[in-house]
């Protein structure tokens, strides 16, 4: 039988599953061929009633995705009959071009919340930009655009944050979290969402929006133990100095290797403890050989880096001894940088001059989040190696010096530790600490973790001879 009128019916595409486990619901407009276009909902099959093309109740928020999806419908429906009284042919793409769902009346979808949040407050351009970033996640989750904030359930929030651990590092998920609390604590306070239905409640993903645990850090000694690992990996004795083992240039440079990884992390220490956009963005442009006289009227060189914190574009300006360490760290990486665009550090282009997503804000990103994901794994196995090496040295001597903290590493580590190895030197002060870190004195305290051991306490009382 020929259809002279098209048929608009909404479907459950039950051959195409979302992230969260649900399937899309979409409109399907069938004449001489079919077309389909996103509703910006889903749900499972248990919960859709493909007779009365509706959401079933029971199912969370069933009336009002009904609502909308309905509306929609008879939108293109009201459509498709104007063509047809006016006796213009039509096609399912013509009934669909520029239709979507109207969520302009829904005020508890999740986007609207969070512009209106965004507008009631004077908030710097990077932060919103964490706002944008943590949203787009999310929606790309929960499978549409338009979700509303009751959708976020705390079983939807745990499995959110189970799928982010498998390639975003701790501080990115902890950023993320905390953007999506501070909109719901937003949707709470305005009475568009119950308390009882916040979805961060759970205990062990509560955490997640709390303060970030800063108390971590890597000790001086094992610092030591860490770079001493990279040489001996990348570097052997001659007679008359050192040189690069074969092949570990070009493994330095290769993203893929534990020697990049290594170089990495200790570049980010010496580089006064930089986070690892600020590594990744450096080019030959931030950097320069000079001879510098010490206090003692000593010459030595230097490598001499000047560039901007990204976070919050205050200069850094570190300045490296050009010692064996310092250039089986840089020297490979800048002699090769000309490969790379100028990028001394191989993560936003690489040696073949084939990567060109990195050109966007979003792709620098995400490579970069890539990298401090992969650098962390690999640093894992090179710090259980260390421990072991401690273990051993613990048994034969009967002392009792601290391992890495394994559970608790991320690239903010090398910040933390930078300013708590400067604050182990003598004569170390607030304000230098606060220059280095390019940080203002008054909140320098983020990064000093208060002394609780009591050998550390006895020490520092005993050094003070009163």
């Amino acid at each position: 039988m020929k259809v002279y009128s098209a048929i608009v019916r909404l479907v459950l595409r039950t051959n195409k599953t979302l992230a969260n486990g649900l399937h899309p619901i979409m409109l399907r407009v069938s004449f001489g061929y079919t077309k389909e276009k996103a509703t910006g909902y889903s749900c499972d099959i248990a919960h859709w009633d493909k007779k009365n093309q509706s959401i079933r109740k029971g199912y969370p928020h069933a009336e009002i995705i009904n609502h909308i999806i309905t509306d929609y419908k008879n939108k293109v429906v009201e459509r498709k009959l104007n063509l047809e009284m006016k006796g213009i042919r039509y096609t399912p793409d013509m009934l669909l071009d520029d239709s979507r769902p109207d969520f302009s009346a829904q005020t508890h979808v999740f986007k609207t919340i969070m512009d209106d949040f965004l507008s009631d407050r004077q908030i710097r351009r990077s932060t919103k930009a964490h706002y944008d970033y943590a949203y787009g996640l999310l929606s790309q989750f929960m499978g549409n655009e338009h979700f509303l904030v009751n959708d976020l359930t705390q079983n939807r929030m745990i499995a959110f944050i189970n799928q982010m651990k498998e390639r975003l590092s701790e501080g990115t998920i902890h950023t993320v979290c905390a953007k999506i609390a501070a909109i719901c604590h937003h949707a709470i306070a305005t009475g568009m969402l119950q308390v009882a239905d916040y979805c961060f409640q759970t205990k062990p993903y509560a955490k997640m929006v709390r303060k970030a645990n800063r108390k971590a850090y890597i000790d001086k000694d094992n610092l030591i133990r860490i770079e001493e690992y990279y040489l001996r990996l990348v570097t052997e004795d001659t007679e008359g100095g050192w040189r690069f083992r074969q092949g570990a240039e070009q493994r330095i440079r290769k993203r893929s290797t534990v020697e990049f990884a290594l170089c990495f992390w200790i570049a980010m220490l010496k580089l006064n403890g930089s986070a690892p956009i600020d590594v990744a963005l450096l080019k030959t442009d931030n950097f320069s050989n000079k001879v510098i006289v010490d206090e003692q009227g000593w010459s030595h060189d230097y490598y001499c880096f000047d560039f901007q914190r990204s976070k919050t574009g205050t200069h850094v300006r570190p300045r490296i001894r050009c010692d064996r360490l310092a250039k089986a760290v840089f020297q490979p990486l800048i002699d090769s940088a000309q490969l790379r665009d100028g990028y001394i550090f191989p993560i936003v282009q690489n040696d073949n001059h084939s990567i060109k997503q990195n050109r966007t804000d979003e792709g620098i990103r995400c490579a970069v989040q890539h990298i401090a994901c992969t650098t962390k794994r690999k640093m894992k196995m090179v710090c259980e190696e260390i421990n072991k090496e401690v273990e051993q040295i613990n048994k034969e001597t009967g002392q009792c010096r601290p391992l890495i903290n394994i559970s608790q590493l991320s690239c903010y580590n090398m910040r933390h530790s930078f300013a708590m190895t400067y604050l182990s030197t003598p004569g170390a002060n607030v304000n230098a600490l606060a220059t280095l870190l390019a940080r203002s004195p008054n909140t320098i305290g983020t990064y000093i973790t208060q002394l609780s051991n009591d050998q550390q306490l006895v020490h520092l009382v005993e050094e003070m001879g009163i």
